[in-house]
């Protein structure tokens, strides 16, 4: 089926950073634009914004697991006061104001130790419990709310993460 694209030549090299590539390879063409265009779209960070926010976690969660993300990022979104609670509590990770993100030491620490670490624990529970004090109003319906609570009586507050029962079962068998 043609999609009305031009057909792209992949360099397939394994090993070969696309670093490696822009500092040029013998045999291989330089890349291109679009060479750059295409690798970018491969990566998945856990968030990326690409005209909408896109949580790349949550179509990883088990079951029904997926609600918990979901309904945490959003109301951390979409409440003002939740927002500014989750914002406190995440800033000390984003000390260059110029570029309020973590940095890569950070997104290691977190990857690695999880709630392991006493900072990142600390924040985690203080995004849940923002995000359930905004659900503590009328018309919240009682399942979301329960979901949240329930993952951070399960997991956040014992620092653990639903991993922890995965490594639990293969420690079992």
């Amino acid at each position: 089926m043609h999609t009305g694209r031009p057909q792209r030549r992949l360099v397939r090299a394994p090993g070969l950073t696309f670093r490696a590539w822009l500092r040029g390879v013998p045999g291989l063409r330089p890349p291109t634009l679009a060479d750059l265009d295409y690798h970018l779209s491969t990566l998945f960070p856990p968030v990326r914004p690409r005209g909408w926010l896109e949580l790349r976690m949550v179509d990883a969660q088990s079951g029904d697991d997926w609600v918990v993300p979901t309904v945490l990022a959003a109301t951390l979104l979409n409440d003002p006061v939740a927002a500014d609670a989750a914002y406190a509590a995440t800033e000390p990770f984003c000390p260059d104001a110029q570029r309020p993100v973590p940095s890569h030491d950070i997104w290691l620490r977190a990857a690695r130790t999880g709630l392991d670490d006493q900072d990142l624990a600390k924040a985690a529970r203080a995004c849940f419990a923002a995000a359930d004090s905004a659900l503590a109003v009328p018309g919240t319906p009682a399942d979301l709310r329960h979901v949240l609570t329930d993952f951070a009586e399960r997991y956040t507050e014992r620092g653990r993460s639903p991993a922890h029962d995965h490594l639990g079962a293969l420690r079992r068998t």
